[in-house]
């Protein structure tokens, strides 16, 4: 992939200047330049081709392109493998090897069935062993936050966590669900998070260093 940048400057200002300044700044540019080649390689683009791998739970799960009688694309998944239903009156020789990007929202839809089934799933067991029982459960996709806990006791998820490791998507909730019984960050919040989840240190972590990790499902 080719990385650029764009420079904005005042017509009045003499190129001789500019190119100084780009100067100035080289090693800098070419350090950021690096950092955003390193997260393309770790984080790359996906599209919906044949073989093209997508994370699911902490797993790599390979897409498969199918044929349906149905009128409708849609996707399901199995344990190795998520799979993208072509309809009879699409499908062609060439569908196999075919890119469906543009039909990146039934890719956001799929992962978003599939989030709320396990979440839901996910907060009934946690929060039956933990005896905090949330009134209100939602799913949502804000920008830098995996959970949030109202003083009324209602918990929004985000659904993106779908993608990260089953021990990661129980911390988060395990959090949330702490706040129902101390609404702040104190010393006795985080000794309830130990005590259900005594990891917790290496879930946050998981999270800060692979924020980037949901970035393809962007719209």
């Amino acid at each position: 992939m080719i990385f650029s940048f764009t420079i904005n400057y005042r017509l009045c200002h003499p190129k001789k200047i500019i190119y100084e300044f780009l100067l100035s700044k080289k090693d800098w540019i070419l350090k950021n330049l690096e950092k955003f080649k390193e997260l393309d390689e770790k984080f790359p683009r996906r599209r919906l081709l044949e073989k093209e791998i997508f994370p699911f739970l902490g797993k790599d799960l390979n897409l498969k392109v199918s044929i349906t009688p149905n009128k409708k694309l849609f996707m399901s998944r199995t344990e190795e493998n998520i799979l993208l239903h072509v309809p009879m009156n699409q499908w062609s020789a060439i569908s196999r090897g075919q890119d469906y990007s543009e039909h990146h929202e039934v890719l956001r839809q799929f992962y978003k069935r599939e989030s709320i089934t396990h979440l839901t799933e996910r907060v009934k067991v946690l929060s039956g062993d933990m005896n905090l029982l949330p009134t209100k459960l939602s799913f949502r996709e804000p920008k830098g936050r995996w959970g949030s806990c109202s003083s009324q006791g209602s918990i929004n998820l985000n659904w993106r966590l779908i993608l990260f490791k089953p021990e990661v998507v129980d911390y988060v909730i395990i959090h949330e669900l702490c706040h129902l019984q101390h609404l702040n960050h104190s010393g006795s919040f985080w000794s309830l998070v130990e005590k259900h989840c005594p990891s917790y240190q290496d879930s946050e972590k998981e999270l800060k260093h692979n924020q980037m990790l949901t970035k393809f499902l962007d719209r």
